[in-house]
């Protein structure tokens, strides 16, 4: 019983450990589990060397449902028949771990559309008796025509993106370890009847975390300090045998799985674009993402980049019993919009390229919690909830006329049965 303790304050913050091929780092090092929440389901199981993984994720607001066909009427085709969706991505993982050396190979399969559909590989390894671990998914996202409207095509699109993490665990008594990222995205939309007419829009990003420790032992709290530092930046887009457009907007954060396909997309449960077009015939070619910047239907933004600074304190206690245990982390953020250059909408299509010369940011705090309840040592009953008005080093919070501090409660709920 007591190792079964250890293991759950080992892996408390491998919450999707296996759920998703950019949370895949902690796949070698978790213990065997089957957890079910809202959004997502998976398992993890195997002997001392060799392990297994499988996993649904929803990773929007469809919460629990794994296929559905409510759709639109607006959408239906001439047959009137209804369209299949496919909301979870779908992966499965094998690995090999010894205490100097572990490697892991997954896959990950994301329906997007009839247009539109993902394919991610992914190779984790860990060394040094797990203190260093890297995670390197590649995500290709491929276009098609599309096999329900055919009039719907997105045939020559593709998208590749990479979100590398890497972790080095120091195991000091105030200094516990580093997070390193690394993020690449390039798309490119080539319009379906000329493949000599294209563009591609690229981004790069950065992100640090240091994680700091500090126990108070004689009353079952830890603290733990945080320094989170990010930056995040839109390439300039290239256009091949066609003229630049206000139609094709700059996004720092370019992603496979980010990508709105032809006829709009729900990425998270948001809609994030109108959707992709390659098709002349259909109107102006555009792409898959919306503007990075606050209010994209006032300002047009070139090569628009993000600096994230945020610094979380973590408190996590538990009872004498360790039945419950509860993480608080309050956070000051700091996030910086700007771009090379911003323009209003509205006045770069009349011809005016007066520019806004004051950045935008957001500085504020964010209160995030979890609730752990353990009837017995197996089982896990998990929730989550969040407050405040600013993300941390994240996108800009809502500072609209009405717009107010939320709590999300139940964001993820479920639980988990170490077997």
């Amino acid at each position: 019983m007591k190792k079964i303790i250890l293991l759950l304050l080992i892996f408390y913050t491998s919450a999707f450990g296996y759920y998703s091929s950019e949370a895949f780092i902690d796949f070698l090092v978790q213990p065997n589990q089957l957890r079910v929440r809202t959004d997502r389901v998976g398992a993890i199981f195997g002997n001392e060397n060799i392990r297994a993984a499988i996993g649904l994720t929803g990773a929007n607001n469809l919460s629990g449902i794994i296929l559905h066909n409510v759709t639109d009427f607006s959408e239906l085709n001439n047959n009137k028949i209804a369209l299949d969706n496919i909301v979870p991505a779908l992966l499965g993982g094998i690995g090999y771990r010894m205490n100097i050396f572990g490697i892991a190979f997954g896959y990950e399969f994301k329906w997007s559309s009839p247009t539109y559909m993902i394919h991610t590989p992914v190779l984790s390894m860990t060394a040094l008796d797990n203190d260093f671990r890297i995670n390197i998914p590649v995500s290709v996202g491929v276009g098609q025509q599309s096999y329900y409207k055919k009039a719907d095509s997105l045939k020559g699109t593709m998208v590749i993106s990479t979100g590398i993490e890497a972790r080095y665990y120091f195991n000091m008594e105030y200094f516990q370890h580093l997070r390193f990222y690394f993020n690449y995205g390039n798309a490119t939309i080539e319009e379906v009847n000329d493949s000599s007419i294209y563009f591609t829009q690229e981004s790069v990003g950065f992100q640090l975390r240091a994680y700091f420790n500090y126990d108070f032992s004689s009353y079952n709290m830890k603290l733990t300090p945080i320094i989170r530092l990010q930056f995040d930046k839109a390439l300039e887009t290239r256009y091949n045998n066609m003229d630049e457009s206000t139609d094709i907007v700059d996004n720092y954060y370019i992603t496979a799985k980010g990508f709105a396909p032809s006829g709009g997309a729900r990425i998270g449960g948001v809609s994030v674009s109108s959707g992709a077009n390659a098709d002349l015939n259909n109107g102006s070619l555009k792409g898959g993402y919306i503007a990075s910047i606050p209010n994209p239907n006032i300002y047009y933004a070139k090569e628009p980049y993000r600096i994230g600074i945020a610094f979380p304190i973590g408190f996590r206690a538990m009872n004498e019993s360790k039945t419950i245990e509860v993480y608080v982390e309050p956070a000051l953020s700091l996030t910086i919009v700007n771009a090379k250059n911003i323009y209003s909408y509205m006045d770069i299509q009349s011809g005016s390229y007066e520019r806004r010369k004051s950045m935008f940011y957001t500085f504020g705090y964010v209160v995030y919690g979890e609730l752990y309840i353990r009837p017995i040592p197996q089982l896990e009953w998990y929730t989550e909830l969040q407050t405040g008005g600013a993300t941390v080093a994240g996108d800009l919070a809502n500072t609209s006329s009405g717009g107010s501090t939320s709590v999300i409660f139940n964001a993820s709920t479920g639980i988990t049965w170490y077997f």
